[in-house]
């Protein structure tokens, strides 16, 4: 099955900016910046994953530890240089995460 990827990458990309408004109000556009930066840096692999989920190659438990694989490696620079609690910047990145993950699961 041939999937839309800009469509999945443009409603991540809404996806952060709605966390990041929700979230951390007085550093939404720190969070945005982290946010797309993180996305960036997996676009590749987030086109691919989310072919092999189409394809019924990649299983959801597969496509979380993929995605699990790469959080430890990404960091909140902006969040980070702003001043924003480690916990805070933790749970904003748990929370990218949990949005990629809903987004490509949902192809399933």
């Amino acid at each position: 099955m041939a999937v839309d990827f800009t469509n999945v990458w443009n409603t991540l990309k809404a996806g952060i900016v709605n966390l990041a408004e929700k979230d951390l109000k007085d550093f939404v556009a720190q969070a945005t910046k982290d946010g797309q930066g993180i996305l960036d840096q997996l676009k590749d692999d987030l086109q691919k994953w989310t072919q092999q989920i189409a394809d019924g190659s990649l299983t959801q438990d597969e496509l979380e530890e993929l995605i699990l694989g790469q959080k430890d490696e990404l960091e909140m620079e902006a969040l980070m240089e702003a001043g924003l609690a480690e916990i805070q910047i933790d749970q904003f990145k748990a929370d990218v995460f949990n949005l990629i993950t809903t987004t490509l699961t949902a192809l399933i």
